[in-house]
This record gives C-alpha cells, sequence and structure tokens, in this order.
C-alpha cells in the first residue's frame, strides 16, 4: 500500500541518512545494527565510504527499512556527482524539499517520468522492477554497457512485472543488480530495504560504472597522494571544477594543462633557451620592472604587493605591454590575456579583503573562483563541446580528447596548439585521470 504521507521524524531521519557523511577505512563503517556478520555488512560499508547512503541515526543504519522513491533517487543524483538541476513537474514535489533537486535532475535527464498523472510520489515505497527501471534509464543515459539480458522464464512471477520493466528487469537480473528472492521468484512489485538498496548500489558501482565508481571525495584525495607534480594545485583545482558538476575526464583534462602550465600563484617564467624566442611583453616587463629578477618563477603569496601587481597589468593595458601582446602569466593556468588576469587579481583581492597580501590558502580559492567563472560563463561552450564530442565520458580516451580540447581552445594562447604540445599535455591528462580513479 502506498504512503502518502511521512512523519516530520521520519522525514528528517531519512533525510540524514542522505547526508554526506566523513568516510571510515575502506571496509568499514559506525552501524551497529549492521555487524560484520550481515549479509550486507561489505556494502553497506562500500555505499558508506563512497558517501553514497550515510546512517539514519549516527550508528544505526537500519538496515530493514524500505527504501522510497525520493532516496533512491536522491542516491543516484549523489552517485551522478554533476549537481545539475531541473524543472520539478510533479505536483506532489514541494520545492525546498531535501529530494527536489535530485527529482528534478532525474526528471529531465529521463531517468524518471511519475505516474502519469502529474505526481512522482517520492514518499512511496519503490518496487524492484522500478528501481531496475531507474538504473537501467541512469546506465543507457552515461552510455553504460547496457546490452545483457537474461531469460527470466524460470522465475514463477516473471508475467507479474510491469510491461515498462521488462527489459529494465531483464538487464538487471543479467547483470546481477537484482536476483531472485528465491530460487523461481523475482518479486517485481516488492520493496526494497535499505540493505538491499545498498547492495544493489555497491554492485551497480562495481559491475556496471566503467573502470569501478570512485566518489568525487576520493578522486580529490588520490589526487593529494599522488607522486604527479603540482598535486596540491590539482587537488584543489578538481575540488572546485568536481562540485561544479563538470565529469571528471574533463576536469582531468583542465588538470593535464595546468601540470604543462603553472601552479597556484606563480608567476610566469621568464627565462628562455633561445632569448629571441622571448616574448615581447615578458621583455617589457624586464626592462620596465626588472621582472626577471624580481617576479619570474616567484609566488605571489611569497609577500608581494597585490596592488602593485594589479597596477602593473593596468599600466600594460588591454594591448598589454602597450601593444606588444598579452600580459604576463599568473596562476596555475598561466592567464595572459588583459581581461583574464586582471580578474585573476581582482578575485586575489577580493578574497585577500583588507590585506595586500595574500596566502597560499587564498590563492587556491581565487583560483577555484576565476576557473570555475570561466568554465560556466564565457569559456562553457569547451565543456559543452567536449560533451558533444564525448558521449561515452567515462573513459581514457574522454579524458585524453578533454586535454587537447583544453589545449587548443582554453588553456593557453593560440599559436601554440601544435601537435606536439597537444599530444603532450592530453597524455598529462590520462596520466590524472587514472591517479583520480586509483588506478596509478
Amino acid at each position: 500500500m502506498k504512503r502518502r504521507f511521512l512523519s516530520a521524524a521520519l522525514t528528517l531521519c531519512l533525510l540524514l541518512s542522505l547526508l554526506p557523511t566523513a568516510a571510515l577505512a575502506a571496509g568499514k563503517h559506525p552501524f551497529t545494527d549492521v555487524p560484520a556478520s550481515h549479509w550486507a555488512n561489505d556494502a553497506v560499508a562500500y555505499v558508506y565510504a563512497e558517501e553514497l547512503m550515510g546512517g539514519m541515526e549516527a550508528n544505526a543504519f537500519y538496515p530493514n527499512y524500505t527504501t522510497t522513491r525520493g532516496m533512491i533517487v536522491t542516491i543516484l543524483y549523489r552517485l551522478d556527482g554533476t549537481g545539475s538541476k531541473g524543472k520539478v513537474p510533479f505536483t506532489d514535489v514541494a520545492q525546498g524539499s531535501w529530494y527536489y533537486d535530485a527529482v528534478g535532475w532525474a526528471s529531465a535527464n529521463g531517468i524518471v517520468g511519475g505516474y502519469g498523472d502529474g505526481k512522482f510520489g517520492p514518499n512511496d515505497t519503490i518496487t524492484r522492477e522500478q528501481m531496475a527501471l531507474i538504473l537501467f534509464r541512469y546506465a543507457d543515459s552515461q552510455g553504460y554497457d547496457v546490452s545483457a539480458r537474461a531469460s527470466l522464464s524460470g522465475y514463477q512471477d516473471a508475467g507479474a512485472i510491469s510491461s515498462y520493466a521488462k527489459e529494465a528487469m531483464a538487464w538487471a537480473n543479467g547483470v546481477g543488480l537484482i536476483s531472485g528472492l528465491t530460487s523461481d521468484s523475482l518479486s517485481p512489485k516488492g520493496s526494497a530495504t535499505r540493505a538491499q538498496a545498498a547492495a544493489i548500489f555497491a554492485r551497480f558501482c562495481q559491475q556496471v560504472v566503467p573502470n569501478g565508481y570512485v566518489s568525487h571525495s576520493q578522486m580529490v584525495q588520490n589526487l593529494k597522494k599522488s607522486s604527479l607534480s603540482k598535486k596540491d594545485t590539482l587537488a584543489s583545482m578538481a575540488q572546485v571544477m568536481l562540485d561544479d558538476g563538470f565529469a571528471p575526464a574533463f576536469v582531468a583534462g583542465v588538470l593535464g594543462n595546468i601540470i604543462a602550465e603553472g601552479a597556484c600563484g606563480i608567476f610566469e617564467y621568464s627565462t628562455y633557451s633561445i632569448p629571441e624566442n622571448k616574448p615581447a611583453y615578458l621583455v617589457y616587463m624586464e626592462e620596465n620592472y626588472d621582472y626577471q629578477n624580481v617576479y619570474s618563477g616567484k609566488y605571489i603569496y611569497n609577500g608581494f604587493s597585490l596592488s602593485q601587481v594589479y597596477d602593473m597589468i593596468l599600466e600594460l593595458g588591454p594591448g598589454g605591454a602597450n601593444g606588444r601582446g598579452s600580459c604576463f602569466g599568473l596562476g596555475c593556468l598561466q592567464w595572459t590575456d588583459y581581461t583574464r588576469i586582471k580578474r585573476l587579481l581582482e578575485n586575489y583581492m577580493a578574497v585577500a579583503g583588507s590585506s595586500d597580501t595574500i596566502t597560499l590558502a587564498q590563492v587556491q580559492k581565487a583560483e577555484g573562483m576565476t576557473i570555475s567563472y570561466e568554465l560556466n560563463g564565457p569559456y562553457k561552450g569547451v565543456y559543452t563541446a567536449w560533451q558533444t564530442e564525448n558521449p561515452n565520458r567515462d573513459t581514457m580516451d574522454a579524458a585524453y580528447d578533454a586535454g587537447v580540447k583544453i589545449c587548443t581552445s582554453y588553456g593557453i594562447p593560440a599559436g601554440y596548439n601544435t601537435e606536439a604540445v597537444q599530444s603532450k599535455r592530453a597524455g598529462y591528462s590520462t596520466q590524472v585521470y587514472a591517479v583520480m580513479l586509483g588506478q596509478n
């Protein structure tokens, strides 16, 4: 029987069960009602560590409690990690409810369609066939392999599967997500407990998601613990872009270019092995500001005056060095266009507040603000073009293509986009992506 309402206390419990939690060591969780001997212990530990499901109380998971449609969509929304939103077309999904954004996202992406009467039933107990359909649609939307089909003829209740869910149930059974409750019963209209939901999502992450699912927080930790050059800069910028909802493979493309460009707060190096190749703007800076000795390769957070650097940029002007080209580079992506570097300095100053100097943490915040602004604003087309060109985005090839796309359309000045440069930066991007996924 469908439940049409939840008490305020129960709603709060459900909300708490979906809030991000501090992950324990792999294979561990804090829930006393899921002992090591429990059949779902490993699955509960997995979804807890990956921040997909939390407890309904601090130390209680409530493994036998049934899951609702709103809860399942919210877990999937967290797994997707894009943070994108969509218009909610359902009359029973109130704005401000804890599942509102998740339902809007799922509806906008064709993952849920509601009951057909304008309602979604967020507090209704989800059925096993509904869960299969939701996961099938999500996997298909992501370009995952959904070709598996199992024969369900051996289950006596196979005929009870709704017509709209037959293909999804055959797929879910075929990939091992939803097995029979007994040797001859699928129970398609039956409910799913929280323990069962944990098991299904753990299997989905490990068996359906290419290369296995890795949470965004774990990706950032993997970068911090890596041996990659500029790993602190990579981790801080990755956090910003992942929080903004950019696909991890695309983020890796940006980070691969950062490895070749700069680090947070660093001034462009002015030493050139062939002096005559030195850009005119650096020659100008050295003639007028002793750039090579004072600024080249130094970090702005080591006591440099923000106002003095900003005045230099203003003096160079939109034409750059009295019409000689770009401004000097600064930061992890070496912003050199006058408008871009001016905005970067303004973000530095905004974060630093009343101080004329800046700390490393503030530099990282300001550069994150700058990247976020650019990729969500004037350079958003770089991401949407990459999405169009890479329908299967959770692959090394997609990360490689992102490295090229950033190189040619966002990260470095036009004219420097040679095939050799593109290949080098794209190679860095695949290395970064492997690290993010924990494969290196």
